[in-house]
């Protein structure tokens, strides 16, 4: 594919969501086809992994935020992220009090008590950033870390870690994502750990319709009922727009192993490419393949 050069062209903040975004959007999904609930697994154990997809989904999102939050206050019209102004009434960050020192290269986003944003769920407390520059300057790193940060009364906690290890502004981007302490809290008391250590490459095309994301690397934790697990990419996970605008809410190529303490392992191929949500699933010897109804997703 045609490598192009960040440096002239201005890209919308929508066009940034796609490589944010998109995994914000299809989590669930990605996150349900990790752990192959559909495949000879009861209930309890669905019910078990629920609570892992919103943990992923809850810290997914924060990237989204963090962008907007940037964005929103570059007021000299060149934001960190590179990116045009976005529509207000869009925003996760819409209702949030947001100060930007950019002396100390820090920002806050305060969502107070709580409140609604476009996606209709109730977000409080208080998310910090720090950034040593622009995200897409190759070196550049965005921590994130909360203060009784809630969303919809869920907890959240932990710190994210964004880094650009892009090998030049003229490469294609990519980002390491790695989340430490990560941890969810329901009202209830019960909670979900995870922890990632993820590389993102945005391969960008001569037509945006055919960008894709790469996506490498591990995650694991402990679900809500206390279960361990790890997920490991051991082939290329490979996300396609024009996949994903047709519909498809699941990765188009890749192998994921998943591994869960007194459980058999299980082997993830998502296929060669095509644009289809199916997968099939290897366990103990045996596969199956699923396709997942994008449309029923919670």
């Amino acid at each position: 594919m045609i490598q192009l050069s960040l440096t002239p062209i201005k890209y919308s903040l929508r066009y940034l969501a796609l490589i944010i975004a998109l995994f914000v959007a299809t989590t669930s999904c990605d996150e349900q086809d990790e752990h192959p609930l559909q495949s000879g697994i009861d209930q309890a154990e669905i019910d078990n992994f629920a609570s892992e997809e919103e943990l992923q989904t809850a810290y997914d999102e924060i990237d989204l935020i963090s962008v907007e939050a940037n964005e929103s206050l570059d007021d000299d019209g060149s934001n960190l992220g590179g990116r045009e102004q976005m529509d207000p009434t869009d925003r996760f960050t819409r209702c949030a009090t947001i100060t930007h020192d950019k002396e100390a290269m820090t920002i806050t986003i305060d969502f107070g008590d709580g409140c609604e944003g476009p996606d209709g769920k109730i977000r409080s407390g208080i998310i910090f950033i720090t950034y040593t520059g622009r995200l897409f300057i190759p070196g550049s790193v965005w921590t994130i870390t909360f203060r009784d940060y809630t969303v919809n009364r869920k907890k959240v906690e932990g710190t994210k870690t964004i880094t650009n290890v892009s090998g030049s502004i003229s490469d294609h981007v990519s980002f390491n994502k790695i989340l430490e302490g990560g941890k969810i809290t329901w009202p209830d008391g019960t909670f979900a750990t995870r922890e990632v250590d993820k590389t993102f490459t945005w391969i960008r095309a001569n037509n945006p319709l055919m960008d894709e994301i790469h996506v490498q690397g591990e995650a694991s934790g402990m679900n809500r009922r206390g279960v361990a697990y790890n997920v490991t990419i051991i082939s290329t996970v490979v996300w396609k727009r024009a996949c994903r605008l047709r519909g498809v809410c699941i990765p188009v190529q890749g192998l994921k192993l998943v591994e869960r303490r007194d459980h058999p392992d299980v082997l993830l191929d998502f296929g060669d490419g095509e644009c289809d949500a199916l997968v099939t699933i290897t366990k103990n010897g045996e596969s199956k393949v699923v396709e997942k109804d994008c449309d029923r997703m919670d």
